[in-house]
Parts: C-alpha cells; sequence; structure tokens
C-alpha cells in the first residue's frame, strides 16, 4: 500500500478554561477545567486526494489544521507527513506545508502584493531567481497581475485572501492546508480557488489537501474524503458518496 501523504493517530489536544479573576480570588488552588478541543482523532490522506473537514463551531476543525502546520503541537498523539513524524522532522516538515488561515494577519500592509509574495518566498526558502521567477507564475495564475502593486492595505478583503492562497502555494508544497479558504470571496473567485486546488493536488508528484469548510456544497465539489468532528471527536471519517448519504450534509 502506498504511504499516505498525511496520517495521524490518535491526536489529542486539550485547553485549560482560565476562571474569572474573582473566582481564582476565592478559590486560587482550585482544579482547572479542561476542555478536549480533540480527543483520539485518526485518518490518513493518500497522495492526489483531498480532505474535508466539517463541523459546527468549535468542533475542533481550526485546531487541527493547526497542530498539521507546526503551529499548535499536540498534547499525544503520532503525525505523520510525507512518511515522517512531524515532532522529529518539524524543520525540514515545513517548507512541504503550505497554510491558509481563518484569521490571516501576518502581511505587510505598507508593501505591496507583490512585494510580500517575494518577501515569504524567500522566508519559505526560495533562491533570489526563483522567486522572481516564481512570483510572476502565480500571479498570472489567479489572474492578480494589474493588483499586484498595489499596497496591501488597500486590497479588499476578498483580494486579501487571494494573496495568502498564491502564498501558500508559492512554495510548490506536497501538503496544503485550507482553513475556511472561501471565505470573504466572491462565487467567482471562490470558484476559481476551488479549481485551482484540485489541479494543484492532482498535478503535483505526491501531494494532499485538507480543506476545513461550512459549506457542504464545496465538500461535494472539491474533497475525495471527508471527515465530520463534533466536540473534538471524528464521528464520520469515509468517501464523498458516504458522506453525501449521511444526515449531517442533508442538514
Amino acid at each position: 500500500m502506498p504511504t499516505p501523504v498525511v496520517e495521524i493517530r490518535n491526536v489529542t489536544k486539550k485547553f485549560f478554561v482560565t476562571k474569572p479573576f474573582y473566582k481564582r480570588m476565592l478559590n486560587p488552588f482550585g482544579v482547572r477545567k479542561k476542555i478536549f478541543a480533540l480527543k483520539d482523532v485518526s485518518f490518513g490522506i493518500e497522495a492526489g486526494q483531498i480532505l474535508g473537514v466539517v463541523g459546527p463551531n468549535g468542533a475542533g476543525k481550526t485546531t487541527l489544521i493547526k497542530i498539521l502546520a507546526d503551529v499548535l503541537e499536540a498534547d499525544s498523539g503520532r503525525i505523520m507527513l510525507c512518511g515522517r513524524e512531524l515532532h522529529k522532522y518539524n524543520r525540514c516538515l515545513r517548507s512541504r506545508i503550505g497554510y491558509v488561515s481563518s484569521d490571516e494577519r501576518s502581511f505587510f500592509w505598507r508593501l505591496t502584493g507583490r512585494q510580500n509574495l517575494e518577501f515569504f518566498g524567500r522566508l519559505y526558502g526560495l533562491s533570489a531567481k526563483e522567486t522572481l521567477g516564481r512570483v510572476p507564475q502565480i500571479l498570472e495564475e489567479f489572474n492578480f497581475e494589474k493588483r499586484a502593486d498595489q499596497l496591501f492595505r488597500d486590497y479588499s478583503t476578498g483580494m486579501r485572501k487571494k494573496i495568502a492562497v498564491m502564498r501558500a502555494l508559492l512554495h510548490q508544497p506536497q501538503i496544503v492546508l485550507l482553513d475556511e479558504v472561501t471565505n470573504s470571496l466572491d462565487p467567482a473567485s471562490a470558484g476559481m480557488v476551488k479549481t485551482f486546488i484540485r489541479k494543484y493536488v492532482s498535478g503535483q508528484a505526491y501531494c494532499a489537501s485538507i480543506w476545513s469548510t461550512h459549506r457542504l456544497e464545496e465538500i461535494a465539489e472539491v474533497c475525495d474524503k471527508v471527515i465530520i468532528i463534533e466536540n473534538g471527536k471524528v464521528c464520520f471519517y469515509g468517501c464523498i458518496d458516504s458522506f453525501n448519504n449521511t444526515e449531517f450534509s442533508k442538514n
């Protein structure tokens, strides 16, 4: 059997709830309450596949994406990316990950879109020559050449999301993590991103993607497999045809 591009086993992540100040003063040594964002989550994704992650607000979707992006650390469990264990090889694996956050805040507002992409291209480890070749290419693929030299602060929310997607794919990663990627995009732009991601994943060698969304129609259009997370637990994991027959997909 082929080695999965992404494989996680029994991943658990909990957070401690901070009590209001007056309660801490009244009972400073009381037991802190903990909540499980993820509990014994397991799944795998093979090359060429897109896994859809759905669930209600607070289910643990964003926590899962952040753990795979090495932004958060799991409390327990095993995470394998491209055949290597994340906590042992996180430095080299980061260069294989493209990540679009649902609450992106890391761009430089006084630089243009092009300058932002060139800056992050060098951070991704691309040479100056590679960066100067790759940035115009991806701007053209996203039909963004005419807006590339505007200041980032002058972009609309949807345009900023487009730049975030371009940045995530700039270094041609093998693992593409997308958290609510079509939020703020108009239907035409959302359709373009869905088509591009589908083409990218199928065209790259040993590549897979995770697509977290609230929009169930996107799951049917883009994904090969689906997991449903509720209260930190996986309550469904299977192919898209099986998902379409669940009660969740009909709600």
